[in-house]
């Protein structure tokens, strides 16, 4: 290759890549204190959604997270079913909970994301820092991957689970650990 053909390949600036978020190596991951002790851990095993990402013009990337609130997961059935319940996140009446992002920003070496997060059929506007953790190729299908995590706090009763003052922690961690699948 020429010097110039090297030069003009150079030049050409990256444009936003679609994506869809695997569901299989995609997570969405909680904590929250346990009646003032320890904390419990959990997950929810439907996360689904679209990513956008121009890392030559972050502003113009956008994501949504879809978690269906049915598939929350502790390894304790009788947790699962008082967490699906009205009392807590009302999985029939608020079948999903979801991130739709508004603006992106660099920020350092990780991303400003700020959007929508809905649960419990509650909206409420939130900033995190979200990190790119890698991009990739899957060998069977030849298509790139590319991956996120971020991680924030949230208060519950900010999105109206008021369910057990004092027995649950009034802050929840959530942890996203997304992968996109080029489309």
């Amino acid at each position: 290759m020429t010097r110039s053909l090297i030069l003009a390949a150079l030049a050409i600036p990256a444009f936003a890549a679609d994506y869809s978020i695997d569901d299989d190596h995609s997570f969405a991951v909680f904590k929250v204190q346990h009646m003032g002790a320890g904390f419990t851990h959990g997950r929810f095993d439907a996360v689904a959604g679209e990513l956008s990402f121009d890392e030559a013009n972050p502003a113009a990337s956008k994501v949504k997270v879809v978690v269906k609130t049915d598939s929350v997961s502790t390894g304790v059935p009788k947790m699962e079913a008082h967490l699906k319940s009205p009392e807590i996140l009302d999985a029939v009446q608020f079948p999903t909970l979801e991130f739709v992002s508004k603006s992106w920003a660099k920020a350092g070496e990780a991303y400003e994301i700020t959007g929508d997060l809905t649960i419990h059929g509650v909206t409420k506007t939130i900033t995190a820092k979200a990190v790119k953790t890698g991009t990739g190729t899957n060998p069977w299908t030849k298509k790139a991957l590319i991956g996120f995590e971020t991680s924030f706090d949230i208060k519950r009763a900010d999105y109206g689970v008021t369910y057990g003052p004092g027995a649950i922690g009034e802050t929840i961690h959530i942890t996203f650990a997304l992968e996109g699948i080029a489309k």
